[in-house]
């Protein structure tokens, strides 16, 4: 059975390119609260993120450095 394909959100990879950091360090900062939780987990523990969570995101990485 084919997985359902979720459009208007991003997946770890693509939200970490865009943050310009590594995956792993994504999840770390996820893991730990310095970012907001997922959009979205499938039940596979997959993570999806919108775009709103991307601009909360690029301000505390912003307010990071």
């Amino acid at each position: 059975m084919p997985r359902p394909r979720v459009t208007s959100q991003m997946t770890t990879a693509q939200v970490a390119k865009e943050l310009g950091m590594k995956k792993g360090r994504v999840v770390s900062w996820v893991e730990r609260g310095a970012l907001p939780p997922p959009s979205f987990t499938d039940n596979n523990g997959v993570r999806y993120f919108d775009l709103e969570w991307l601009r909360k995101a690029k301000e505390i990485v912003e307010s990071k450095k």
